[in-house]
């Protein structure tokens, strides 16, 4: 259970986006006229709070060894402003605001400033909920938990939205009684691959997150599905890189002939809720991102593994043919990380050199899955799904095991 939970204010707590002139305007100001015109537009909406005053309190009522704090960007006179108007009768722990620690969100300092007021110790104890993904980053950087509070998100998703979606936070949250099941036990909200590595078990939902990649040159949006994370060891994540069991695994098992057994469930499982049908049998292809010449063809024989695991565990009407070889590189392909290939580079190494190497395979009448293991550009498995439908496969699905989590603070 933790022992700490942050909270992000705007848009997490309380509903604030008609405040952000006089957000910032907030900056090191304390002058009363200010304060008093911040007061009257925070009364105009009756209906801000997201996270009602009761709610908090049952809180306190249900973990009273738990620390509650905020943790914002927004200026303190501000913030202190809103909470007094939001929730006149709860005492927070902690609150940590634009003046009081450098460099603010989308760095994790401020979440160690809180820990130090509190006497918080141990970062797995530890999470902020947030709404975007400046939130995510933060906490990231930092090395706790996080979860994505999705209740004030517009219909259409906007940019922040999307980008915190795509950085898998640990958990997302959509009700009162999500919060209370986080703080109690981050681990049925993780992604599938990843709660299993952690020990937990597959009973919450089936989380598999399809993240959006585009192509070098290319309009059209690709979902690729991931199982979890693998984090890198940039230094913006480093903290949260420590005892990563996924990422753990994923390093551990780069050069295997033999996997463990959280993968083949995970890959089983994707298989399962994504061409699970009930009335007709249905034919499944399953194949990898081929190795490179020359390389040791690790994902083919974890193709394998998984044929075998199939084999014991069969899945309802669904007739599952593993094909390693499906795909294949042709000579003079590089490697995209030894190579330190930029993002460009990347798309055209893949581009000219992968190709479908069963073409007699590829039909409309089945449907196809290829799986890779580590997703940082999409490059491989973009061009897979490509590939096959220009060969005569039109459906076809990606699965990475784990997406790349790399430097926070620059862009691919």
């Amino acid at each position: 259970m933790l022992e700490l939970c942050l909270f992000d204010l705007d848009n997490t707590l309380v509903k604030t986006d008609d405040l952000k002139e006089v957000r910032e305007a907030s900056k090191n100001n304390y002058d009363p006229g200010h304060l008093a015109h911040l007061n009257a537009l925070i009364r105009l909406n009756p209906l801000r709070r997201i996270y009602e005053q009761h709610f908090l309190k049952k809180l306190r009522a249900y973990f009273p060894q738990l620390k509650l704090g905020v943790f914002t960007r927004a200026p303190r006179s501000y913030a202190e402003a809103v909470l007094a108007w939001a929730y006149p009768d709860f005492d927070w722990d902690v609150i940590v605001a634009y003046e009081d620690v450098s460099p603010t969100k989308p760095y994790g300092s401020g979440v160690h400033k809180a820990m130090e007021t509190v006497g918080a110790e141990n970062l797995n104890h530890v999470a902020l909920i947030g709404d975007n993904d400046i939130d995510v980053k933060a906490a990231y950087n930092a090395g706790c938990l996080v979860a994505v509070d999705k209740r004030s998100w517009p219909s259409h998703m906007l940019p922040e939205h999307w980008r915190a979606h795509d950085l898998i936070p640990d958990g997302i949250i959509e009700s009162a009684q999500d919060v209370l099941d986080f703080i109690q036990d981050h681990l049925p909200f993780l992604p599938n691959l990843e709660r299993l590595h952690e020990g937990g078990k597959l009973q919450r939902g089936m989380r598999y997150d399809k993240v959006g990649y585009w192509a070098v040159g290319d309009t059209r949006r690709y979902s690729i599905s991931v199982a979890g994370r693998s984090v890198s060891n940039h230094k913006s994540v480093q903290l949260l890189r420590q005892a990563h069991a996924l990422s753990d695994s994923i390093e551990d098992n780069k050069d295997s002939a033999a996997f463990p057994q959280p993968w083949l469930e995970a890959i089983r499982n994707f298989i399962n809720v994504t061409f699970y049908t009930i009335f007709k049998q249905k034919d499944v292809v399953v194949t990898v991102v081929p190795h490179r010449p020359s390389r040791h063809p690790r994902l083919e024989q974890l193709l394998n593994q998984l044929d075998t695991y199939l084999a014991v565990h069969p899945i309802g009407k669904l007739t599952v043919t593993c094909v390693p070889n499906l795909l294949a590189y042709t000579a003079g392909v590089k490697s995209n990380h030894n190579e330190f290939l930029t993002r460009v580079q990347r798309f055209e190494n893949v581009r000219d050199h992968l190709v479908v190497n069963r073409p007699e395979l590829a039909t409309a009448r089945k449907a196809y899955l290829v799986i890779d293991d580590v997703v940082t550009t999409g490059a491989s498995l973009i061009y897979a799904q490509k590939r096959l439908a220009e060969a005569g496969a039109p459906d076809v699905h990606l699965l990475g095991l784990g997406k790349n989590i790399g430097d926070l603070y620059t862009y691919a």
